[in-house]
């Protein structure tokens, strides 16, 4: 690595390592660049060759983040392709409830992504996936029939659904993955081989019972008016 391309390294790390301060003292994603320039002590110039835009920024945080997520996943013990899937959802809600504000004003700011030519961040692995549900069939817990490129489509939509409207929202994360989980066991039942099937629905109902226990104050409120 030459000198020029290590101080662009630093510089790229201390810009974002600002920009998340900016982010969690604000509760929002409106920050400047010209801000982000002053208290990284650098030209205006410099985030916008580093980053091009604030989008681009945007996506560097969330590649850093990223790979921090990578990691703990490879920690964990494997299993088979079901129970991998859901182990990266238990891993990703925790990942997203160690800080909050910070990652809904982020998923708040990048609805819009599509418009912008880029990709939504909660739909940023869908070869993750692909793969996943390609393990799925190869592991025979799902029918050979099922095209794994649309069944991960499916999973991802509803995933990428819930966390837009987590962001959107004042309820807790932890309320993300019982509703992602539901969704995914009703959808995985209904194409896995029969044993899992079986399996999946055992889960969902897990998943329901959860799911009413967060109901259950809210109803004893409106009973209550």
């Amino acid at each position: 690595m030459t000198r020029k391309t290590e101080a662009d390294s630093a510089k790229s790390e201390l810009l974002i390592a600002i920009a998340r301060d900016l982010i969690r003292e604000s509760g929002d994603f409106e920050l400047s660049m010209r801000e982000l320039a002053a208290r990284a002590q650098v030209s205006l110039r410099t985030p916008y060759v580093i980053f091009g835009s604030k989008a681009g920024l945007i996506s560097a945080i969330l590649r850093a983040d990223q790979a921090v997520y990578r990691e703990k996943l490879r920690a964990l013990p494997r299993g088979d392709a079901f129970h991998d899937l859901f182990k990266s959802l238990t891993a990703g809600v925790a990942f997203y409830a160690e800080s909050q504000p910070f990652y809904r004003a982020l998923f708040r700011e990048t609805h819009a992504y599509p418009e912008k030519g880029e990709t939504e961040p909660a739909r940023e692995n869908p070869d993750r996936f692909v793969r996943t549900c390609r393990r799925a069939i190869n592991e025979g817990l799902v029918r050979p029939g099922v095209d794994p490129c649309v069944l991960a489509e499916t999973l991802l939509d509803i995933f990428a659904a819930n966390v837009r409207t987590w962001a959107a929202s004042n309820y807790d994360v932890q309320f993300v993955e019982p509703r992602v989980g539901f969704g995914w066991c009703a959808v995985l039942a209904g194409v896995a081989v029969e044993s899992h099937a079986e399996r999946m629905r055992r889960k969902m109902q897990d998943f329901q019972t959860t799911l009413e226990d967060f109901a259950a104050p809210r109803r004893e409120v409106l009973a209550g008016d």
